[in-house]
């Protein structure tokens, strides 16, 4: 398994981003950026609106706000072009918030000062940092809240180049030196704007925050902690479960069959060959288990191999995307994440809001998001055959698994109310 390690100092970006901040001082003091218009309103930036955790929580953040304070909101994004990037666009049009793609507007455009003043930026920041920057000058937002790592850096950058009195970055997992994105300018480009006065930095779980803490050398609490919020009510969870039974026909899945299931991005941090390899040992002790696994990305095809084998061929359905991923959980009978990293895992909570006993690697977060031994259980490690022997102990024990139904709702909403996350996310917009 990959372990987080420290990074070494990037002198050449730490040299440039104290240059940029040198002049952006200077272009203060000059008075060039005494025509501002007045802030109003809250600008949300990501990468996509694609079928991601992170997303979700942003439309679910941006909605809470919106019917809480009637605020200006908007949502800027680095690309909607394709269907699968704009996934949750319909569900935010529907509550009259809009959506964009960020540099696009026509109204911008920087101005001589503030360009010079880019030039200053590591080269692989500055054509980015100005479409934010773009963004942001024309929105005029009082709040800019920036989700993941590029965007939360490049917009973090372009948010104080154009003095938005209040820049949120949300960090949604642990830091990005555990991830194949991660790129040389991330650590000192986090160090810099951790010491802007306008910055405040979040994260999803407290094992998240304490990570970005080691890795960016800050003060143990430096990084405040606000958990997924989710918007259920019991009719609706209801509509979810009364669907399982179509959902279950659609993949192939027998009436009456167990079912072990997951959502997630086919990557190498979910580990999800480490999850089919778990699945085949499961079904050597319980040879009618089957599998449910809800999602898609670049290790598809080696998941398909791998599931053809003997061991496991005939017992494994691939949903792909599903809008209504949330009745494939209420199909389950467990839900298992493998990840090796990982922030808050949405998939977990929302299974034990529909009563699926969650198990897990205890990745990141991820033990943050169940209640051990009660509502689910989070493994050792990352061994597939004591995770399996623990799994079949599970699936055995009918008693367990219905008192765990029964309590995974209480604690979910208790922990993860979507009304508790909108009044902490509006106490760090202050």
């Amino acid at each position: 398994m990959l372990k987080f390690v420290l990074a070494m100092p990037d002198g050449r970006h730490r040299r440039a981003l104290r240059r940029f901040g040198i002049q952006l001082d200077r272009q203060r003091l000059s008075g060039a950026r005494s025509s501002i218009a007045r802030h109003h309103g809250v600008t949300m930036m990501i990468g996509t609106l694609g079928p991601g955790g992170a997303e979700r929580q942003l439309v679910v953040t941006a909605r809470g706000i919106h019917d809480r304070r009637k605020s200006d909101i908007r949502v800027a994004c680095v690309n909607l072009s394709s269907p699968v990037s704009k996934f949750f666009l319909p569900e935010l049009e529907s509550n009259d918030i809009a959506a964009s793609v960020i540099g696009t507007e026509v109204d911008g455009n920087l101005d001589p000062a503030r360009r010079a003043v880019v030039d200053a930026l590591p080269p692989e920041l500055r054509n980015d940092v100005v479409l934010y920057a773009k963004t942001l000058k024309a929105q005029q937002p009082e709040v800019a809240h920036l989700w993941l790592d590029e965007v939360n850096i490049k917009g973090g950058i372009a948010a104080v180049l154009i003095g938005v009195p209040k820049i949120i970055i949300s960090q949604r997992s642990l830091p990005p030196i555990n991830f194949v994105f991660h790129q040389p300018y991330m650590r000192e480009s986090y160090r810099w704007l951790s010491r802007q006065p306008a910055v405040k930095m979040i994260n999803n779980s407290a094992a998240g925050a304490r990570a970005y803490e080691a890795w960016l050398g800050l003060a143990k609490n430096s990084i405040g902690v606000v958990r997924n919020g989710y918007a259920f009510d019991e009719s609706e969870l209801a509509g979810y479960k009364a669907d399982t039974a179509k959902l279950r026909q659609r993949v192939g899945i027998e009436p009456g069959a167990l079912v072990v299931g997951t959502v997630m991005r086919f990557t190498e941090e979910k580990c999800p060959m480490l999850w089919l390899e778990i699945a085949a040992l499961i079904r050597r002790e319980l040879p009618d288990v089957r599998f449910l696994i809800v999602g898609d990305g670049p290790l598809r095809a080696a998941m398909e191999a791998r599931s053809a084998a003997d061991d496991l061929a005939g017992a494994v359905s691939f949903a792909g995307h599903l809008k209504q991923s949330m009745v494939a959980i209420a199909s389950m009978d467990v839900i298992l994440l493998t990840s090796r990293a990982e922030g808050l895992p949405n998939v977990l909570v929302e299974a034990q809001f529909l009563g699926v006993p969650a198990v897990t690697t205890p990745a990141g977060g991820a033990p943050e998001a169940v209640d051990h031994g009660k509502s689910g259980w989070v493994l050792q490690g990352w061994d597939a055959a004591s995770s399996a022997c623990q799994i079949v102990r599970l699936l055995r024990d009918g008693q367990w698994r219905e008192a765990a139904a029964k309590y995974g709702p209480e604690f979910a909403f208790k922990r993860f109310g979507v009304q508790r996350a909108i009044d902490e996310t509006l106490a760090v917009y202050g």
